[in-house]
């Protein structure tokens, strides 16, 4: 019996070696894979900027342009995760920044695709010499990662990560023309994107215990493929059956994959492992957006930041609370164009909805705070709002024993950070995904109305509002990480006119950076539950939809006569019809959630 056991031991040491053996042989002969594709693909897309450097005839160029595009979607789930920043320096759209804190008067111009895209399409007569400087200076980009392998390390969940961001980009970005804003050829490159992930999947073949599953993925990919090159135009691809009908059975592929290959992950993400829709409540993974300080999430701790969100005590007047320019009964806005002061006052700014404020990368509309519990302690010193400073609040809540009570339960100290981590964790509760649109388009249990679907696809294409709004949150926070949120330049007026109106005089960003190019940026907020957070933009100038829909179809500020040099908002006019913009309200509406706080 004892030999037996021995011999049975021995069996599974051999066993388990063999297994961690064939396991290395797998990844290496990945790796090798892998490096060979993207190399083959970089070499590709070399050989077309370096053609389009000698090419002087437009049509010519517009197609050796077309066939550099094609490798670089190819290879854009590679490149975006081992060579983040060169593919957005490639990738980044046609607009001037600069480096906010250190010497911000020095404009960058952007280089990449979308600028020769632009000189392309967006020009009346094409500037073959820039489109040559700008083949030039990716050429050099391109090389440098050609010559600089960054591929060292391929785990199988290196893997899943890349299938799943660029389904995610795919979904956020790709399809509705973030990438190619003039030419608008996005459902053809992102067919391409696709051949990308069904690579990473067909290296992967080894880890796949069952088979079916990879012909799942590999049918699924052809079914996607299909409804991109079938559509009659990118202004009438349907994106809502698209994400329905393939993103998200993908996603459900993808979460049985994890399970398939046995995956552990090394930490989490900001988007759970075991979401399977991009509009649900368990899509986020909220403690991802959360301070490092920050305990897990908690009800109790959500419960207390509940009664310390509403207590008028905190303030130095003893009558201001959070609530009060953030009502629940109107999304967490006041329904004022700007909040009152302690005084009563009008204060400078619209109240901004505080309903998925856990999901941004940054607060206040001039992202002067990157976390809420920084937020917080903004509003407590703030002379107009609380008018007061931490001692204070940490003295009158120690005072009270329901409050100590939960925060010695569940923190180490009741102090500044306990107390405004709790009030943190209660605000980023505020992210449920259970609107009209959440539930249509991540189950059958609700049926969405032709105006809606008809909306949600307009919002996501022919009026680009998703390209500044991005699915599935809807705000200026970029997928598919979500680490950053954007800031834009719309060149809003100081009143209701449309025509010869003049800017408001509120300098945004500026105010904090000093840098020229960010006077009158102010950050993208979500519109889930605009229909309750009336009136509209940073000032409140705007009544209505209705309103806000006028002055965006009319190219922002420029279509109103506030002319700014460093407007993002594109300045042409949308020509959307009545019915276009009456389907666009019809799906705004529908992000109303059904919740009652």
């Amino acid at each position: 019996m004892k030999n037996v056991i021995i011999l049975a031991i021995f069996t599974m040491t051999i066993w388990g070696c063999n297994s961690t053996i064939n396991r290395e042989q797998i990844i290496k002969k990945q790796k090798e894979q892998l490096i060979q594709y993207y190399q083959e693909n970089l070499n590709n897309c070399l050989t077309s900027l370096e053609t389009i450097k000698k090419l002087e005839d437009p049509e010519m160029l517009k197609k050796e342009f077309d066939v550099a595009r094609v490798s670089f979607k190819r290879m854009e789930p590679i490149m975006s995760f081992y060579a983040a920043k060169d593919y957005k320096t490639l990738n980044q759209p046609n607009l001037p920044h600069v480096d906010e804190f250190d010497n911000s008067d020095k404009v960058i111009k952007a280089i990449g695709f979308q600028v020769i895209e632009e000189l392309m399409y967006a020009s009346d007569s094409l500037d073959v010499n820039e489109v040559h400087r700008q083949a030039g200076l990716m050429i050099n980009t391109l090389n440098l990662e050609l010559n600089n392998n960054k591929i060292l390390v391929l785990k199988p969940y290196h893997l899943l990560w890349m299938v799943r961001n660029e389904l995610v980009r795919i979904t956020s970005l790709g399809i509705s023309g973030f990438d190619s804003p003039v030419y608008l050829n996005s459902l053809e490159e992102n067919q391409h994107a696709y051949d990308g992930i069904a690579f990473l999947l067909s290296i992967s073949k080894d880890y796949f215990k069952d088979k079916k599953l990879l012909e799942e993925w590999n049918e699924s990919i052809v079914l996607a493929k299909n409804k991109l090159s079938t559509a009659k135009s990118f202004d009438q691809f349907d994106r809502f059956t698209f994400i329905k009908e393939s993103v998200h059975p993908m996603l459900g592929l993808w979460v049985k994959t994890i399970k398939d290959w046995e995956v552990e992950f090394p930490f989490e993400q900001k988007i759970n492992y075991y979401a399977t829709s991009l509009f649900d409540k368990n899509t986020f993974n909220i403690n991802k957006f959360s301070s490092r300080y920050s305990i897990a999430y908690n009800e109790e701790v959500v419960a207390l930041g509940k009664q310390l969100f509403h207590d008028q005590k905190l303030s130095s007047n003893g009558k201001m609370s959070c609530a009060t320019c953030h009502d629940p009964q109107k999304a967490f806005t006041d329904g004022l164009p700007k909040s009152i002061t302690n005084t009563g006052a009008s204060n400078k700014r619209n109240s901004p909805t505080l309903m998925y404020a856990g999901l941004q990368a940054a607060q206040f509309y001039d992202s002067r705070k990157s976390l809420l519990e920084n937020q917080i302690m903004d509003v407590v010193k703030n002379k107009d709002e609380f008018h007061s400073n931490m001692e204070k609040v940490v003295d009158v809540v120690q005072k009270n024993e329901e409050y100590t009570k939960v925060l010695q339960k569940h923190y180490e100290n009741t102090d500044s950070k306990s107390i405004r981590n709790s009030i943190a964790m209660y605000v980023r509760s505020l992210s449920p995904f259970n609107s009209k649109f959440d539930q249509g388009i991540t189950s059958n249990q609700v049926e969405l109305s032709t105006a809606v679907i008809n909306g949600f696809n307009l919002f996501m294409g022919k009026a680009k509002c998703g390209t500044c709004h991005f699915a599935p949150i809807f705000n200026g926070t970029v997928p598919p990480l979500f680490n950053h949120s954007e800031l834009e330049v719309l060149g809003v007026p100081s009143k209701k006119e449309w025509e010869s109106a003049e800017v408001d005089p509120d300098k945004g960003r500026y105010e904090i950076s000093k840098a020229p190019l960010k006077m009158f940026a102010f950050k993208t907020p979500t519109i889930r539950n605009i229909s309750k957070t009336a009136p509209y933009m940073h000032n409140g100038v705007y009544e209505t939809l209705d309103e806000v829909l006028k002055f965006y179809n009319q190219g922002g500020g420029e279509g109103i006569g506030i002319h700014l040099e460093n407007q993002t908002l594109p300045p042409d006019q949308l020509n959307l019809s009545e019915k276009e913009l009456n389907d666009l309200v019809a799906f705004m509406e529908s992000l109303t959630d059904q919740v009652n706080y």
